[in-house]
């Protein structure tokens, strides 16, 4: 359906959606099937919302190609679809926008209906294979280690290419795409799936080429939601002392602190004041895992760090404005060798944070490439409902950018040291990013 005729059409579309929302209630009914009329109504409402909110829709990619998939995926509607088969239909479309926080979720009704029926194994994907890391159940029917061959009898490499589809990265950043569809493998597999009976996986044992079979006891919504949003509980700050060394590990899984500020400062404050006293002349940063968070904290940790006061943002951004004025330094300001880890999971505002440290040459990073690079779009008010569906959809409405001139934006923070992950190190359980970033200490030493 072309642009111009969307408006004239949304007045009846959106009476019929009204109708059928006030006469069904069972929009988070996963086995309900939706008529023609209510998913046309649902999905005009979604190209409006898309067109006339995001900040910058075109920004990876053109117009015509944005046109092209809302006609596709408008033509594709028929009658008497699940909401899986919706979600196929949307998801891929809020996907090639390019931008991490504008997405289509399955309303949170979808899952508690089914709460007991998720997908129970976390994976992750090491040298290219869908390794089991661990469970989230009791009981663990699949070794820790084990590659994923096929799941109801699709080979896990086509599960993680339609999952690819449906996940949404800055500028499309497929380090971000796999970080981000592997932590949320479980959500992601129902949404694009619907719920199967059982769930059959194939598996390699860990380390051999011999292959079982399992039928796997499935998780509770519950246990999956506690890991996957672990970070949202703003977890506790964590700082390491290695006096023999001369190093300390900060670990700063997320800056979601919004509504503790305090708790952060109060944690950046002491925590330097101990390096300060001990004469600690290096220390790792490990970012890896944050998602972001909020620039007040952020902007905290980076005061301790700069070499002269910098600005955090480009532009006075509305409540951040003061971000815009150059960032005055830390009473007791870091002047050693900084070591920060970077991966996948490097999001938003831990991608402009990681930038100001990069483009003001403030250490060195280690790790994979980060899923983020110097700018992305949030904004408030962000979050939508569709009126059947109950589908959710975020989006971008403002564009916030780091203090940095002449990095490209569809680049992620890359590391000055690559270390990656591989399965035998996995198997091992070692961590050889880690184990690099102490190397590199101590080699600063000498």
């Amino acid at each position: 359906m072309k642009k111009k005729t969307v408006l004239a059409t949304m007045t009846l579309f959106l009476l019929l959606a009204a109708a059928a929302l006030f006469a069904s209630g069972e929009q988070g009914d996963p086995d309900r099937l939706f008529c023609r009329e209510e998913l046309q109504a649902d999905f005009l409402r979604f190209r409006q919302l898309l067109e006339e909110n995001h900040c910058c829709l075109y920004e990876y990619s053109p117009e015509t190609r944005m046109d092209s998939l809302f006609d596709t995926g408008y033509d594709h509607i028929r009658d008497s679809m699940r909401l899986e088969e919706f979600f196929r239909l949307l998801a891929p479309i809020t996907a090639r926008i390019g931008c991490m926080h504008t997405a289509t979720w399955m309303p949170g009704r979808f899952f508690n209906a089914r709460e007991g029926d998720m997908f129970p194994l976390m994976v992750r994907l090491i040298d290219g294979y869908v390794v089991v890391t661990g469970s989230y159940n009791d009981s663990v029917e699949v070794p820790v280690g084990s590659i994923l061959l096929e799941i109801n009898g699709l080979p896990a490499d086509s599960v993680v290419d339609c999952l690819r589809t449906i996940t949404s990265a800055d500028a499309f950043n497929p380090f971000f795409t796999d970080a981000q569809l592997t932590t949320r493998f479980s959500m992601f597999y129902a949404s694009y799936f619907g719920f199967p009976e059982r769930y059959v996986v194939r598996y390699a044992l860990p380390g051999r080429k011999t292959s079982a079979m399992a039928t796997l006891t499935p998780a509770t919504i519950g246990s999956v939601r506690e890991v996957v949003f672990a970070g949202f509980s703003s977890p506790p700050l964590r700082l390491d002392i290695l006096d023999e060394q001369s190093t300390a590990v900060m670990t700063v899984e997320t800056f979601i602190y919004y509504d503790k500020v305090d708790y952060f400062r109060h944690f950046m404050d002491s925590s330097f004041l101990l390096i300060k006293e001990k004469g600690i002349k290096n220390l790792i940063l490990d970012l890896r895992g944050n998602g972001g968070g909020d620039p007040f904290c952020s902007v905290i940790l980076l005061s301790y760090l700069e070499k002269e006061p910098v600005p955090y943002f480009a532009e006075p951004y509305g409540k951040y404005s003061e971000l815009a004025r150059p960032v005055p330094p830390a009473p007791n300001p870091f002047t050693g060798n900084l070591f920060t880890l970077v991966d996948g999971s490097c999001g938003s505002t831990n991608g402009h944070f990681c930038a100001l440290l990069r483009y003001n040459a403030i250490g060195k990073f280690i790790g994979t490439p980060s899923g983020a690079t110097y700018k992305c779009n949030a904004g408030r008010n962000t979050e939508f409902r569709l009126d059947n569906t109950q589908m959710i959809i975020t989006l971008g409405r403002s564009t916030y950018s780091a203090a940095v001139q002449g990095m490209d934006k569809r680049s992620p923070i890359m590391p000055d040291i690559m270390v990656r992950e591989t399965y035998r190190s996995f198997l091992a359980k070692r961590d050889l990013i880690m184990e690099r970033a102490l190397e590199e200490a101590a080699n600063s030493q000498r």
